[in-house]
């Protein structure tokens, strides 16, 4: 506990010192201020829990001091003291919200009911408070109106955390200032990661903790995302999502550094859209969701080849940290989706045969567009040709290349109803390179050409 003794007359900080020695409370560190103007220079130095003020000071008066420093401090505790115990000072007193007024000299028994009144305040406060701030960033998070239960003049600042290692690896690592501060600081788990809100009426002190977080050097996979210092709940409540948003900045800008909310890597909207595509597939992968995890496989690499050369490095590290596995070779777009295609293949291992026709068929309908073919298809999911094309069948109640062939005219009817793309447009789009072969198909299904369903069903006419 911090508390300020402030007394022209020295004799007092002589008394409360030595009463507080004979009371044992080793836990009290004392500072002392002379008048009202050294009273407010220690408030801007240090975090005060109890005042214990004279009212008569050279200069600057206590009841002057309390009223600037309340205002500025309104968790430290006011304490008045006065050897005149007039009624015009005490009614003074309580419109401040003096905690007490009392007369000097104190007496041992006061001063220790005072400092025990005073810890249980502190801490009952302080529950209150944390609860409050508990709602606010749970509420914060999901986007709802919760401004109300921010505490007035508390200074929030939030720190993410983001984990690119599997659960089992990560452990939920947390950097040890999180501990040495634990009662200023709270914790909420997020699909991001780790966000961390520290909370306090001394803003010196979150700054304190926010530089207690070091710029580089994180444990493998972990990366670190601060916000600024303030004391507006909407503000922080904007920045909050904005960490949200931009933590995926790190594929592409490297792991395992801290970044600041005002000074992240510039980027593009689409480049921070592609990155954000690279940690879904980084999900995919760590829930073991092949499906999903080899049609972003197969389309993200080339996209990957518009990178800088650093930016290629740092998706590189990000995917040997994902995976476990080195990557060889220069970074290319087949090498790449080579490399992806390796590292998922424990993932096809604990299905079964039914789990694998749900995850073909999932593949199928994403790829559709592609050249996908039985035999692709039974390497790519480590099963027999013959045997996968029997199982297809038994799912489906047709042939393979029917229902590949009812996917890509759907699309195709859509796209004729919908745009003025030209037919060799479309043929590109779902999957068919002879526009020759889409219109027999179509007619055959259909029972008319494609010109025709556009023109019969569509006002939008083809574009010449």
């Amino acid at each position: 506990m911090n508390l300020l003794i402030a007394d022209d007359e020295p004799l007092i900080h002589v008394s409360i010192e030595y009463s507080l020695k004979e009371l044992d409370l080793c836990d009290v560190q004392i500072y002392h201020a002379y008048n009202g103007a050294q009273m407010q220079s220690h408030m801007e130095e240090t975090a005060m829990d109890l005042a214990l003020v004279d009212i008569r000071m050279p200069g600057v008066s206590g009841l002057e001091a309390i009223e600037f420093c309340r205002e500025r401090w309104p968790d430290t505790f006011y304490y008045i003291m006065s050897g005149f115990s007039e009624f015009e000072y005490a009614r003074e007193a309580v419109r401040l919200s003096v905690t007490e007024y009392l007369l000097k000299p104190l007496e041992p028994k006061t001063l220790a009911r005072v400092i025990s009144r005073v810890r249980s305040q502190k801490n009952s406060r302080h529950s209150h408070v944390r609860d409050a701030f508990r709602s606010w960033l749970e509420g914060a998070f999901h986007r709802h109106e919760v401004g109300y239960l921010y505490a007035p003049h508390y200074y929030t600042a939030v720190m993410l955390l983001t984990y690119d290692l599997t659960p089992e690896q990560t452990l939920s690592w947390t950097p040890g200032f999180v501990y040495l501060y634990h009662e200023h600081i709270l914790s909420l788990s997020c699909a991001q990661g780790l966000l961390l809100l520290a909370f306090s009426a001394d803003a010196r002190l979150i700054h304190e903790i926010l530089q207690k977080a070091p710029r580089r050097d994180y444990p493998q996979g972990v990366t670190c995302f601060l916000s600024s210092v303030n004391n507006m709940p909407d503000k922080m409540a904007g920045e909050l999502h904005m960490l949200l948003a931009s933590s995926a900045v790190r594929v592409f800008s490297g792991l395992g550094v801290r970044y600041d909310l005002l000074t992240l890597p510039q980027t593009t909207p689409e480049k921070l859209a592609a990155a954000r595509q690279w940690l879904a597939l980084r999900d995919s992968y760590f829930n073991k969701d092949y499906a999903t995890y080899t049609s972003l496989g197969s389309r993200l690499p080339a996209a990957a080849m518009q990178l800088t050369q650093i930016e290629r490095q740092n998706l590189i590290s990000f995917l040997q940290t994902m995976t476990g596995l080195p990557f060889l070779g220069t970074p290319t777009a087949e090498t790449l989706r080579q490399y992806l295609l390796q590292a998922g293949q424990p993932l096809l291992k604990p299905q079964s045969n039914g789990g694998k026709i749900e995850a073909v068929l999932t593949y199928v309908e994403e790829n559709f567009f592609r050249d996908i073919s039985v035999a692709g298809l039974a390497d790519q999911f480590e099963l027999s040709p013959n045997y996968l094309s029997t199982l297809l069948k038994q799912r489906l109640g047709m042939k393979f290349t029917d229902y590949l062939a009812g996917l890509r005219i759907t699309h195709a009817k859509n796209l004729l109803l919908t745009t003025r793309q030209s037919l060799k447009e479309i043929t590109n789009q779902i999957g068919y390179y002879s526009e020759s072969h889409f219109i027999k198909i179509f007619t055959e299904r259909e029972g008319c050409s494609p010109t025709e369903f556009r023109t019969s069903v569509s006002r939008i006419s083809p574009r010449e």
